[in-house]
């Protein structure tokens, strides 16, 4: 069985290859691969795999990605993190999934699972729209809008109308694109997983940034870069050399 894996977390990727060989013998990895680039550039030359183990975020983006670039044909066992609500809908539509952290038996199953499938799944069009279904009911819906409380008042905030989240003396506000501020009961940890992360981007320790409020990036000391917003703010918005590359990638994908 010739297996590709594609993971960034290099700890993760070997040793779910070392668990591969443990639970199925007959598997070869054919690859570990980090990235929607790297991936994509393999698979277009690579293309007889008889199985993908994909993490679903990489260090350029969604792993979702790779779809749009590229024509899979084989089954795919996606790793996630995700809530127990996207992994239900992921798990009714047959594909299945690692729960990260994985375990040999997790890994068992879905070998089993994915021998299985193949049988159902012949075709190569059948499986393509199959997968196709699946990235649609597994992408994680975002909230639309937040509720603050403002002079003793619920007000509704679309979260269309936040230019970012920041935090400051401890607190998590929202900043909206008319220059309000509200209090918000979330970490900025939270929010990144209830809003798109397509649109929003968290650029430091303080702040999560919605792509419409960025107005230019410019080079910084040290291989940083400063981004400067359409609204207002206090403080200077640094991207550290480590993001540079993920960041750009973000700014590209749109």
């Amino acid at each position: 069985m010739k297996v590709l894996i594609i993971e960034d977390e290099p700890q993760t990727a070997v040793d779910l290859a070392q668990t591969l060989k443990k639970v199925e013998p007959s598997v070869e990895i054919m690859n570990i691969l980090d990235s929607i680039s790297s991936s994509v550039e393999y698979l277009k030359t690579n293309p007889l795999l008889d199985l993908i183990y994909m993490d679903i975020q990489l260090a350029d983006g969604l792993s979702f990605d790779i779809f749009q670039q590229i024509k899979i044909t084989c089954p795919v066992v996606f790793c996630t993190a995700y809530d127990e609500f996207a992994i239900s809908a992921f798990k009714l539509n047959g594909v299945d999934f690692v729960l990260k952290p994985f375990d040999y038996k997790a890994i068992q199953k879905s070998i089993e699972k994915i021998n299985l499938l193949k049988v159902h799944f012949q075709k190569e069009t059948q499986y393509t729209n199959m997968v196709s279904n699946l990235l649609n009911t597994l992408k994680p819906s975002s909230k639309s809008c937040f509720l603050v409380n403002h002079k003793g008042k619920m007000l509704p905030v679309a979260t269309s109308d936040v230019a970012y989240f920041f935090i400051a003396d401890e607190l998590t506000f929202i900043f909206t694109f008319d220059e309000q501020k509200f209090i918000i009961n979330h970490s900025l940890e939270e929010l990144e997983k209830l809003v798109d992360s397509s649109q929003f981007y968290r650029a430091n320790r303080q702040y999560l940034l919605n792509f419409a409020a960025i107005k230019e990036v410019e080079p910084y000391f040290n291989r940083k870069l400063v981004v400067k917003l359409s609204v207002k703010c206090n403080e200077q918005i640094l991207i550290g050399k480590l993001k540079v590359t993920e960041f750009r990638a973000w700014l590209s994908n749109r």
